[in-house]
């Protein structure tokens, strides 16, 4: 399954490239993917996710997975700010903002529901749901400023944004032990199923609009893609393998390893940012992140940690 589901990796990457390259599909259609993944696509999945998880396991791997992911998160956010101080004013928010977060919707949940039971994925979900509030609640914000006007539009955004609506309506559904009619939960599973494919379509996408290797001279997104990927995830199994199960701990570390997030490239479009340096940035990382955290799942799941 796992080897299937790689090779379904490669060759629907492939296929969102070639149909960019040979004119089959416009270049805007990576302007119009992520919307359509994050607003309807992934909260169809993060609901069925909630609503049918027990609620004593929601809230034993939930609380441990939300402080994780709030600490992990933020402390790179914060350790960011003196350090980028001096980097182009353009620069600067990108650099902060891709330091602790992730790529969840479009590189993690693809990956790793080739290896997780439904049970383990629930991790993951929940950094998910956390890391999505990060984003409006603070990240965004940093790229639009400090004025009162923005922070009431962040508010609003936060409580508005699907993917919260759809988590806080999976849980009650959960604790209140609703039963969706069948033909509803049909459809959202079919709607839900689009996730890995429209995500992987759209990686391609964007490797053919900004090439595959245009951040080899980059220093910046070489290393930063070593951090991420590599150096961060090695720090949260570290400090987590004493305070969690080990099974939690190496699928936080996974996630928190996550390459930049492609809401970074969106908003360095749509704010006047540097969008090479967030493109440098995503696509390496999210190589990196495929090659290593593909091989280190397997060997999870073929020791017995992951899977079962």
């Amino acid at each position: 399954m796992q080897f299937n589901g790689i090779l379904f990796f490669i060759i629907v990457i492939c296929v969102g490239y070639l149909s960019v390259r040979s004119k089959l599909v416009p270049e805007s259609a990576t302007d119009v993917l992520p919307p359509l993944l994050l607003n309807v696509c992934f909260p169809a999945m993060l609901f069925l996710n909630f609503a049918k998880t027990d609620v004593d396991e929601l809230l034993g791997v939930g609380i441990p997975t939300v402080i994780a992911t709030l600490v992990f998160c933020l402390l790179p956010f914060f350790v960011s700010i003196p350090l980028f101080r001096k980097t182009d004013a353009d620069r600067r928010p990108i650099l902060r903002y891709i330091s602790g977060i992730g790529n969840n919707s479009f590189v993690c949940i693809p990956l790793l529901s080739l290896f997780l039971t439904d049970g383990e994925m629930t991790v993951v979900f929940i950094h998910g749901a956390v890391v999505d509030f990060l984003i409006w609640g603070v990240h965004h914000q940093v790229f639009l400023g400090s004025t009162g006007g923005a922070r009431k539009q962040i508010v609003k955004k936060v409580l508005l944004t699907p993917n919260l609506i759809a988590v806080v309506a999976g849980v009650l559904c959960s604790v209140f032990a609703v039963k969706l009619p069948e033909f509803l939960t049909y459809t959202l599973e079919r709607v839900a199923a689009a996730v890995s494919p429209i995500a992987l379509l759209f990686i391609g996408m964007l490797i053919c609009r900004y090439g595959l290797f245009g951040w080899v001279k980059s220093r910046t997104a070489i290393l930063y893609s070593l951090w991420k990927v590599l150096v961060l995830p090695c720090i949260v199994f570290g400090v987590l393998y004493f305070i969690l199960p080990f099974q939690t701990a190496c699928i936080l570390a996974i996630v928190l390893g996550a390459p930049a997030p492609v809401t970074a490239v969106l908003w360095a479009k749509q704010y006047g940012k540097d969008t090479k340096l967030a493109v440098d940035c995503l696509i390496p990382s999210t190589i990196l992140y495929f090659a290593v955290m593909g091989t280190i799942l397997t060997i999870l799941l073929k020791s017995g940690v992951i899977g079962a």
